[in-house]
């Protein structure tokens, strides 16, 4: 029964990074309309459309991974019904890939792409593209800030199952 409990924790962790991922969605969406009503030069219109359609890819991917938790809390439950020893063999396989790759994944990619980006903005002509770079930029880091959250979540889970 405490495993189904840590699980449950873990879940509730996990749906509250998707909410984190519709908050901060929202946020960019508002920063978005914000600059829609501001002085519009080449910079914030290019902030602006990053804004936009980063915000609205951010609210979907939470509302999906909320969704897909939901669907995995129910169906490990199942499993957990069925077989107490098999949930926790399956969760503390699953959890171990998940902690030893995603984390690396993300911040390698991230840092990269944040790096690319700051690079590229120097060259960048164009007023718009700097803007969204500027945008791209500024999503990557939430998205570190986030998963840097997430993983916590992620970590304590299996430091549970193995004890």
């Amino acid at each position: 029964m405490e495993v189904l409990k840590q699980f449950e924790t873990y879940i509730a962790a996990q749906k509250a990074t998707g909410i984190q991922f519709i908050i901060f969605g929202v946020l960019l969406l508002v920063a978005a309309v914000l600059l829609h009503f501001s002085q519009l030069n080449p910079i914030t219109q290019g902030l602006r459309n990053g804004f936009f359609v980063i915000s609205m890819l951010l609210i979907a991917s939470g509302v999906g991974f909320t969704l897909n938790q939901n669907k995995l809390s129910k169906t490990k439950t199942e499993v957990y019904q069925a077989d107490e020893v098999e949930f926790k063999n399956q969760e503390v396989e699953r959890m171990y890939e998940v902690h030893s790759n995603v984390p690396k994944i993300i911040f390698g990619l991230s840092v990269t792409l944040i790096l690319l980006i700051l690079a590229l903005m120097f060259f960048i002509h164009p007023p718009f593209w700097k803007g969204v770079s500027f945008s791209v930029a500024i999503y990557l880091l939430g998205l570190l800030i986030l998963e840097s959250i997430s993983f916590l979540s992620v970590k304590n889970y299996l430091e549970s199952l193995l004890n």
